[in-house]
């Protein structure tokens, strides 16, 4: 039931960014000056990712997965009727910003609630969570092109869609809640009435002085820092290759299959061989298979280079949150992956911005070594802290 609702709530917020987000924005501009806001659009919605996942997460664990499960798809649901007011794009901003608390919100606590729902195998049930998402977010931006094709541009017809699809994902969150909500004991709901903002305090503090943890999320960080460059700069070498546009548009579907069909595999051998040697492994093959990048021109070798690139981040992102699970008890799951998630935000976001620096100065191979050594790095740290010190903190 998670995952349906995730599914149709990831395509509802995907279609609403890809591809009509930045035709939709150019269009609302009215002077050149207002160009250089475009980027700030996009970044509107990935701030709240930052500031509430790790509440979230913990507010989770305070007061049940399912009720913040329930406020984010509200969220989900009413964000896409907002864009049909988006007559500039400082309230296209507003939207985005509104709309990204969806996404920083839900992410997190259905992980916590797999997470605790199946303590055996968190590995392989949250990597086919993630993979069934994955599954909106690859048939979104087909259906949002498609929509845009039929309709001759008119934007305004797509966010109803996604709207539409926001309200469908609210019905499966009522039946989610209602369900979760039956199984509650008397004793459970009166444990919960007693927590209080110093134990809200304290939950996240025990998550974030955890070093293993921290350093769990990093990781992550450092994956989806690497993920950031690839999704912009990758396609953007493949374009200064003179590659034909239909083979470009080809490279993030190709990605996003990798990551569908990996995760569950990946997630079910960190359940079976322990998460270290897939995390380990997945940043070892991921940095390695960067660095070869800026010195390919096949395409086919590119393809292999990419597909392996996203075997590397499926075995991470995989094994990372269920990691994290393991070392903690179950009240602490959703502070854990919110601050998880927080940092994830982090990374992502600064990946794409510190990279269009280095593409002035050095071109593509700056951007490729940059995310190679990123990731070997990451490994080094990894392997360190995990493999040479297991003294557990």
């Amino acid at each position: 039931m998670i995952s349906i609702l995730g599914l149709v709530a990831i395509f509802s917020s995907t279609m609403s960014k890809s591809p009509i987000l930045p035709l939709f924005a150019k269009s609302l501009i009215t002077s050149s000056h207002e160009l250089q806001f475009i980027g700030y659009i996009f970044a509107a919605s990935t701030i709240p990712g930052i500031i509430v996942s790790a509440f979230a997460g913990r507010l989770s664990d305070m007061y049940g997965r399912e009720k913040l499960v329930l406020l984010s798809v509200v969220i989900f649901a009413s964000a896409p009727f907002f864009y049909l007011f988006a007559t500039n794009i400082w309230i296209l901003m507003l939207v985005r910003f509104y709309h990204g608390f969806s996404t920083a919100i839900f992410v997190p606590v259905a992980t916590s609630a797999i997470a605790e729902l199946y303590p055996k195998q968190k590995g392989e049930k949250i990597s086919l969570f993630s993979s069934i998402t994955l599954i909106g977010r690859f048939f979104a931006p087909i259906t949002g092109g498609f929509i845009l094709y039929v309709t001759n541009y008119y934007y305004y017809g797509v966010y109803l869609v996604c709207g539409f699809s926001g309200i469908i994902a609210f019905f499966f969150a009522m039946f989610y809640y209602k369900t979760r909500k039956s199984r509650y004991t008397q004793a459970d709901i009166s444990k919960r009435e007693l927590f209080t903002i110093k134990e809200f305090l304290r939950g996240l503090k025990d998550v974030i002085s955890h070093k293993k943890i921290m350093i769990i999320s990093i990781i992550q960080a450092s994956q989806y820092f690497a993920y950031g460059i690839i999704e912009a700069y990758f396609i953007l070498y493949i374009s200064f290759l003179n590659y034909e546009p239909w083979l470009i548009g080809l490279m993030p579907a190709i990605l996003t299959f990798t990551l569908i069909v990996g995760k569950p595999f990946m997630g079910h051998l960190s359940d079976k061989l322990g998460r270290k040697h897939v995390i380990l492994g997945g940043l070892l093959l991921g940095g390695f298979v960067t660095l070869f990048i800026p010195h390919t021109v096949n395409l086919i070798l590119l393809i292999v280079i990419f597909i392996s690139f996203g075997i590397g981040m499926a075995s991470v992102t995989s094994s990372t949150p269920a990691y994290i699970t393991d070392l903690l008890e179950k009240e602490n799951y959703g502070s854990a992956i919110g601050v998880l998630s927080t940092i994830m935000d982090i990374g992502q976001t600064i990946g794409p911005i510190i990279s269009g620096y280095i593409l002035v100065f050095l071109s593509y191979q700056g951007i490729f070594l940059l995310t190679g050594f990123t990731l070997l790095f990451a490994a080094l740290l990894f392997f360190i802290s995990f493999f040479l010190y297991k003294k557990s903190t």
